[in-house]
């Protein structure tokens, strides 16, 4: 009769290493540790998001190499958290290492699986069968349906990039007038704007109306969708860190105004995805490259990550 491991064996395997704090990596490239706490130092926070520092991803980084340059060899650029109890985090800013992970992630045999964790939150407002998600073959399926309407061929073209400066002059005329009235009125010579929320409403636009060929109005788009995806884009960053149970905020009842004005929110959030999917019926935008019998339903919950993952990101970059 052969011996079986016990279920948990492996954790248990893990924590006793872990308390004896023997590095968990092999190989010629040897990461170093980084330390929980580090009492006395100055560094800028915890090497982990919580509740007080996920908006600050950056911090959080320079945590993780807070003293490394101190270190010799391979340690210097790949640093490890290792906390008993939990799975061991990997941090490296070696080009080397990058590209070879990169290369070994896939569907293949022995290959990494992509990290879903920090897209738990996203999923949970999107659904999870995604390209943002996913893993394996249909994350494969979809990236190769998606790459011939929205890759860099199709969208390197004068005929597309005419229809979005035009879009673009547009909207950049009308909130010029807006800024003009707003003078005015007011009889003041200037005037101190946020800079994000325009940028937002502008590339949400160029999303909707060129990407996806959308139909809708400029004052619903700006006056309704703009603010209403701002919340939701909010709500899923603070999901992420302050969920861990993974109630879907729509579930709960309203019984403040936050969470009832969210459910609102996540109204307009849909309806805009629908105002998307029918320039697909109609093959406006670029929806006339997409060559799928795919239902409208199994690309919604891709249009919600295209409407809020791809908005902020570009956003926070062109900001």
């Amino acid at each position: 009769m052969s011996w079986l491991p016990f279920p948990g064996y492996q954790r248990l395997k893990r924590l006793s290493r872990q308390v004896a704090r023997i590095c968990p990596f092999q190989g010629d490239i040897k990461p170093t540790r980084i330390p929980l706490f580090q009492f006395g130092s100055d560094r800028p926070t915890l090497p982990f998001p919580h509740p007080w520092n996920y908006d600050q991803p950056l911090k959080i980084l320079e945590t993780f190499f807070w003293g490394a340059d101190r270190e010799e060899g391979p340690g210097r650029h790949n640093r490890y958290l290792d906390v008993p109890g939990f799975a061991t985090i990997l941090v490296t800013r070696d080009p080397g290492v990058i590209r070879s992970i990169c290369t070994n992630t896939g569907e293949k045999e022995g290959q990494f699986d992509r990290d879903t964790l920090p897209s738990k939150g996203i999923a949970r407002a999107t659904g999870k069968d995604t390209l943002l998600y996913s893993n394996g073959a249909l994350w494969k399926h979809q990236r190769k349906i998606c790459a011939a309407p929205f890759g860099k061929t199709s969208l390197f073209d004068p005929t597309v990039f005419h229809d979005f400066t035009d879009t673009f002059r547009s909207t950049v005329t009308q909130r010029l007038g807006a800024l003009r009235q707003l003078l005015k009125s007011s009889g003041q010579t200037k005037s101190r704007l946020q800079l994000e929320p325009e940028i937002r409403a502008v590339m949400l636009e160029l999303l909707a109306i060129n990407f996806f060929g959308a139909e809708v109005a400029y004052d619903e788009l700006w006056d309704r969708h703009v603010p209403a995806l701002g919340r939701v884009i909010d709500s899923i960053v603070t999901d992420t860190v302050k969920n861990p149970l993974g109630i879907r905020v729509t579930r709960l009842p309203s019984f403040t105004g936050r969470i009832a004005r969210l459910k609102q929110d996540y109204a307009a959030f849909e309806e805009l995805t629908d105002l998307v999917l029918v320039g697909r019926g109609n093959g406006m935008g670029l929806w006339k490259k997409f060559k799928s019998e795919a239902p409208d339903k199994a690309l919604r919950s891709n249009i919600k990550v295209f409407l809020a993952g791809a908005l902020e990101a570009t956003t926070s970059y062109a900001s």
